[in-house]
């Protein structure tokens, strides 16, 4: 009898929702996988007399259910009615580029909902933070199985904790009290530009740009051609130097290289052809030609190509790095053949490798278009460890790591990955997972780094697509990471996101330049950014700064 009366109790204390579960399953045909009750609210932007943006949550529903329904084909929905659970408010797909932001101070969610070719930023603030928890667990999975098109409870146990969030703290907004905590950097209002001299058609664009490290120059493809520029490095501009008019092959064909790099102390270039994937290109960049081709065993392809280590155009050497779809490779260029194929291992299974990058002890991190980044010591031997990222592709060229391989970056479209790769013991010469394996529970969590709904919805930006995110480069430890899209140039401060990643996070410094970003990096040893656009090629500086109060919605319910 006491057990029934106990039964009776617990059943009677559980929330209510409307409608219920068994309804909302009903009318979207799945699975609730999570629910909760509690607010919604609409931002409000309203232009000031200043000329400035005020933003106000505005609610517009009161204890209202929020369900999470998860239905065929990867697809879960994030759906809310009204108090009564007659009347549908919102059903949206749950995806990564929702830019769902949590708030456990507030026990609130914020997410994009893009309409009619404008964005709207909704949020809801639930009764409970166990409601917030589950919920946005769920979401996490659902964004996963979305991206990746697998199912969340195929993937090894181990994985799991590093796509849906695990045990840890969640992500909080940023709070005034916090404010002396961390060390962020400004992107200077002053810049200084270039224009690329073209000598043929306005109808070629810059298309990839590379940064010398042993020296101030620049390299810019556009098209067939090659634009130089100097400065930035020691100076406070920027200029047009030269350009190579024709890139021809070493039988004279024409051809616009598609990929670059620096080699042999920024005397060369290793070029990539778009439609020849079984060639690399050297052009000696002080005769302006190409000097000589590398290549493979037969039918052997380069998918993307790095230096053997990174700094190693600074510090010599020759080896370079590279993957294929199913191979980690290295190359020799002293071999005295075309072949220039060193080691290599062949997996059987198409992994999909589509990038690379390497540390200075020439390590390798290899990213690939299933989304899922391995860590080698070495080329011709097993990955030490396998991050299974978010389920998104990382993007070609789209991996980097510290000098010191304690940390590895990597973009996916709409956010970056960034992972501490440094095991708990810190054993000398074996501290990062390039050379240990992780035990099961040690596996390293992502920080996803995004521009914030608030960000998405103020600036109007309508689809993120991220160029490959980069640290800053130096003698000493890395302070920075750049990216951009569209127009807007995004800097972190590397040195808060060590310190503090839950305050850093959303500490980035945004920038609208006047045309869409191709590509930026930083000049060795220096706070200066590099960044090409369509047309030009822009320096611009980074300083250390203090934190400025950002748009707050928490205040403003």
């Amino acid at each position: 009898k006491s057990q029934r009366k106990r039964t009776s109790t617990t059943m009677t204390s559980r929330p209510t929702f409307c409608p219920s579960v068994c309804e909302a399953e009903e009318m979207l045909d799945g699975e609730v996988v999570a629910s909760g009750i509690g607010d919604l609210y609409l931002d409000r932007k309203k232009k000031l007399e200043n000329g400035q943006v005020e933003h106000k949550f505005i609610r517009k529903a009161t204890g209202v259910t929020i369900h999470i329904v998860k239905c065929g084909e990867f697809k879960t929905w994030l759906a809310i009615w009204d108090e009564e659970g007659k009347s549908r408010l919102i059903k949206q797909e749950i995806e990564h580029r929702i830019s769902l932001d949590t708030n456990e101070r507030e026990s609130s969610i914020t997410w994009i909902f893009v309409h009619n070719g404008t964005t709207r930023l909704w949020s809801f603030k639930f009764r409970t933070k166990g409601q917030l928890k589950e919920c946005v667990r769920k979401m996490r999975v659902a964004m996963f199985e979305k991206a990746r098109q697998e199912d969340f409870k195929d993937q090894p146990v181990e994985d799991r904790a590093a796509i849906d969030g695990g045990d840890d703290p969640m992500d909080e907004e940023y709070s005034s009290e916090d404010e002396n905590d961390v060390e962020v950097y400004e992107i200077q209002k002053k810049q200084y530009q270039a224009r690329f001299r073209d000598q043929k058609t306005s109808e070629q664009k810059n298309s990839h740009l590379t940064v010398g490290m042993a020296t101030d120059r620049a390299f810019v493809l556009r098209g067939s051609q090659i634009g130089v520029f100097k400065g930035g490095k020691d100076k406070d501009d920027v200029s047009f130097v030269t350009r190579i008019n024709e890139v021809r092959d070493s039988r004279g064909n024409l051809f616009s290289p598609e990929k670059a790099f620096l080699h042999d102390k920024d005397t060369k270039m290793i070029l990539m052809a778009p439609g020849d994937r079984q060639k690399a290109f050297v052009m000696d960049l002080n005769a302006g030609k190409v000097c000589e081709e590398w290549q493979g065993p037969k039918d052997f392809e380069f998918g993307a190509l790095a230096p053997g280590t990174k700094y190693q155009t600074i510090t010599g050497g020759h080896m370079i790095a590279g993957v294929n779809k199913n191979t980690v490779f290295r190359l020799d260029p002293r071999i005295s053949q075309k072949n220039k194929l060193a080691d290599n291992r062949v997996n059987k299974t198409n992994f999909q490798f589509n990038s690379l990058t390497t540390n200075e002890e020439g390590n390798i991190g290899v990213g690939s278009a299933k989304g899922e980044i391995r860590l080698l010591s070495e080329a011709s031997k097993i990955p030490k460890v396998l991050l299974p990222g978010l389920g998104d592709p990382i993007k070609p060229q789209g991996v980097d790591t510290t000098a010191d391989g304690k940390w590895v970056l990597a973009t996916c479209k709409e956010y970056l990955l960034l992972y501490n790769v440094t095991h708990k013991d810190g054993t000398k010469g074996k501290g990062t997972g390039f050379q240990k394996r992780f035990l099961k529970h040690e596996k390293p969590i992502p920080l996803k780094l995004k521009l914030s709904s608030e960000d998405l919805n103020h600036f109007g930006i309508l689809d993120v697509d991220f160029t490959p995110a980069r640290f800053s480069v130096g003698d000493s430890e890395e302070q920075m990471i750049s990216t951009s899209t569209g127009p807007f140039l995004i800097v972190w401060s590397f040195t808060a996101l060590k310190k503090n990643a839950a305050k850093a996070r959303y500490l980035y410094k945004i920038k609208k330049l006047a045309e869409n970003v191709v590509g930026e990096h930083f000049h060795y040893n220096s706070q200066k950014l590099v960044v090409s656009t369509k047309d030009d090629v822009v320096m611009q500086e980074c300083t250390p700064g203090a934190v400025k109060r950002r748009r707050r919605r928490t205040e403003n319910y």
